[in-house]
């Protein structure tokens, strides 16, 4: 006689996370970030906020913990939503700019931005920008400007949280098949620069806690000495390792009675 029970192990995705912050020359830093997880499912957020002051810090520092809350449980656009009519409950609604990422196995990587934080994918051989600057530079360049003029004016940022609506959040899908996805402020892709990136997306793609400290490290300033605040968060989809299947047990198998 057989005995087919069988132990069916499956491979079971999980999702790896690295962060890393490193305060630009201008404190206390302005950028603030949170991740959240539920299951198997990890909400991300980075903001990004203008200036130095009271306000503007407090802001950035609680605001990226209520994104990956309400990112959770009603989405991204809820979630940016709900972080910018925040900014109303000050005298002047600080500027800030944010981006985040909800990653889980099997499904593709929603993201959800406004402003100029930006989310990258690493696919194994290529980093490729997914979200696109809402900034005067970027609008100047889509309507024909010349480039060498519309550079000028890449920090002037046309929105933020304090607008954040259905109609000024863009959203994006990132195939599963990208493994990697980077979440940074301008402190990270101003500072760091794409060729950079990518090399470092190639060294240090299998642990994110490492890709996440060189990104943060490779921030350096720029020729006036002004190093802005630089954080970045990787999310990875990870293999765990395969349990045992165990064989079908026969008689053959079983232990003599006595």
């Amino acid at each position: 006689m057989t005995d087919k029970r069988t132990d069916r192990a499956t491979n079971t995705e999980t999702i790896m996370v690295g962060a890393s912050q490193r305060p630009g020359t201008e404190l206390p830093c302005a950028d603030g970030y949170d991740v959240q997880r539920r299951g198997s499912r990890v909400c991300a957020a980075v903001v990004d906020g203008a200036g130095h002051d009271e306000a503007v810090v407090r802001y950035a520092h609680v605001t990226p913990s209520v994104i990956t809350h309400i990112g959770m449980t009603l989405g991204g656009l809820a979630a940016l939503t709900t972080a910018g009519q925040m900014a109303h409950a000050y005298d002047m609604p600080p500027h800030a700019s944010a981006v985040y990422a909800r990653m889980e196995p099997g499904q593709p990587t929603s993201i959800q931005w406004i402003g100029d934080c930006r989310a990258y994918g690493w696919d194994g051989t290529a980093l490729t920008r997914w979200s696109t600057d809402q900034t005067m530079g970027e609008y100047l360049r889509r309507n024909g400007v010349a480039v060498e003029l519309a550079e000028h004016h890449d920090n002037w940022s046309r929105t933020g949280l304090a607008q954040a609506g259905a109609a000024m959040c863009r959203e994006a899908q990132i195939p599963e098949a990208v493994r990697v996805v980077l979440l940074v402020t301008d402190g990270i892709s101003d500072q760091v620069g794409h060729e950079r990136m990518e090399a470092l997306c190639r060294a240090h793609a299998a642990d994110p806690q490492a890709l996440a400290d060189a990104l943060a490290a490779a921030a350096e300033a720029d020729a006036e000495g002004y190093r802005d605040d630089a954080t970045v968060i990787v999310l990875a989809h990870a293999l765990a390792p395969t349990a045992p299947t165990a064989r079908a047990v026969t008689g053959a198998d079983r232990a003599p009675s006595r």
